[in-house]
């Protein structure tokens, strides 16, 4: 169920490694074709002070899209970033970016993020083609119209781009607009959809 408009913030932030930052920023272009407000590092977002910017950001956030990764995972900047999300009760949207097919979050990261659904974005990094940024961005963007309401962050009203109202989106999950997706849809597609669920080994 969407966060009602009078208690959400005003944008979705992207919290993101340097190492993924120009992959990131793809995303971020396909979000502002949609009209979906976003905080990113590098697109203005960042004032004079970097913690206060960073906090603000945060805070004033609907939701929080984490690129997690290794490096991500090794980043005592992306920790304090996700932490502070999770101390503000925000809603979080991991999404795995690692190089490493066979990489997962463990520790501080595997923790945080344990039990949500995150979106295997892995293969954008072989697959670079517009058809696949597009499917993988769609099933985000219909991740967030499930968590906030779009229409309702900041002064900009989500609004599906011309060009795709008029086709099919190239995706293996359901079309964008369907408002009524449930949990067990995102189950029963493994391959895109994945719940995290540590080891015991991982807390020993």
């Amino acid at each position: 169920m969407a966060t009602p408009a009078s208690k959400q913030g005003q944008h979705i932030m992207f919290s993101y490694g340097w190492d993924i930052q120009k992959d990131v920023l793809e995303i971020y272009h396909r979000f502002q074709a949609h009209n979906i407000p976003v905080w990113m590092y590098i697109q203005g977002g960042m004032k004079d002070y970097l913690t206060e910017s960073m906090s603000q950001a945060i805070e004033n956030s609907a939701a929080v899209c984490c690129f997690i990764t290794s490096k991500y995972q090794s980043s005592p900047y992306c920790k304090k970033e996700l932490l502070y999300a999770q101390d503000c009760q925000k809603k979080l949207l991991p999404c795995l970016m690692d190089s490493d097919p066979t990489w997962k979050p463990t520790e501080w990261l595997g923790y945080a993020i344990i039990d949500i659904m995150y979106i295997d974005f892995r293969d954008l990094l072989t697959n670079k083609t517009p058809e696949n940024l597009d499917a993988k961005c769609d099933l985000l963007i219909k991740r967030i119209k499930r968590t906030v309401d779009l229409g309702a962050l900041g002064d900009v009203h989500y609004q599906q781009p011309q060009h795709q109202q008029e086709k099919t989106v190239v995706s293996t999950s359901h079309n964008i607009d369907d408002q009524h997706e449930t949990d067990q849809d995102e189950k029963n597609d493994s391959s895109i959809f994945t719940r995290y669920l540590p080891h015991p080994s991982h807390f020993s």
